[in-house]
């Protein structure tokens, strides 16, 4: 097997190849031969991650964020390769579903001699992957908002997506949707937001669907009827905690296939990137990634 350490040199606050070459290091005392791998460009983990997962069984370390693993699973996707996932970037939320460990240290030296688990992800239309979680509205929007606070130095991820909420909320918007749910359960109304979840966390450690699991081979969703300023500041707190479930505006869902449309483009976040479109669609993939659990 080859070791490769995927770096995104953005990442915590552009402490990516630092990370990178610490986990070098690490492994090199464990007598694990690896190679550094720095992304480029937007898309260049996944044209890296499909070119050696076709010569060889690899084993990739992601070094970043949710956005940095989703371009690595969208390269590595039907091969036997598997990954770890190393926290270092301004979302690190998919590793809590996966890891009681959240240190680089301790997740790199429990990987060592640990199997892969095979692990669910979301295909999209347009043949695009999501590992754990697909917002559409609010939490989009709170994603895409995030951009607006990057640049303020010390603060972390986490204030940085707080500062976005506050934002977002002052905005207040609602989007028209019609929501199905593996072709039969249907809702067509005005929503604050969907959130289609493989993954349990996202935003720092919000959890719209306190029940998901990134190995049952299903989704769940997460859907909140329209709100006013004065409900979402009620509903956010509860929102963030998972503790939203019994809310009258609050539907949790189940199913294996989801489609959302509307009449005007919508805010749609995949692991944190954000683009607009009239309609979205997800499926489960089964066991598609084999992701070292920890």
């Amino acid at each position: 097997m080859k070791h490769y350490i995927m770096v995104n040199p953005a990442a915590g606050n552009k402490k990516g190849l630092k990370r990178g070459i610490t986990i070098k290091k690490l492994l090199n005392k464990y007598n694990i031969d690896s190679t550094i791998v720095v992304s480029e460009h937007p898309g260049h983990l996944t044209e890296l991650a499909l070119q050696l997962s076709r010569k060889h069984k690899c084993r990739f370390y992601s070094v970043g964020g949710d956005g940095t693993l989703n371009e690595i699973i969208s390269g590595m996707i039907g091969s036997s390769s598997d990954i770890v996932v190393v926290p270092c970037g301004t979302g690190n939320d998919f590793v809590k579903s996966i890891s009681k460990y959240m240190s680089m240290r301790k997740i790199i030296i429990n990987s060592i001699n640990k199997d892969s688990t095979p692990t669910d992800i979301l295909k999209l239309n347009k043949n695009r992957y999501c590992i754990n979680i697909l917002n559409c509205g609010f939490d989009a929007m709170v994603a895409k908002n995030v951009d607006l606070f990057r640049s303020i130095p010390f603060i972390s991820g986490k204030a940085k997506y707080n500062l976005s909420i506050l934002y977002t909320l002052l905005r207040n918007r609602n989007y028209k949707f019609k929501l199905r749910i593996d072709n039969d359960n249907i809702l067509k109304q005005n929503f604050t937001l969907v959130a289609i979840a493989n993954g349990k966390y996202y935003g720092g450690g919000i959890c719209p669907c306190p029940d998901a699991n990134p190995t049952d081979n299903m989704l769940d969703i997460c859907a909140v009827d329209s709100t006013r300023v004065r409900e979402k500041v009620v509903l956010l707190p509860k929102y963030k905690k998972g503790k939203h479930t019994e809310l009258t505006k609050a539907h949790i869902l189940k199913g294996t296939k989801v489609q959302l449309v509307s009449t005007r483009p919508f805010p749609i976040s995949i692991d944190g990137e954000v683009f607009y479109d009239k309609k979205v669609s997800a499926q489960i993939v089964k066991n598609a990634i084999n992701i070292v659990h920890i």
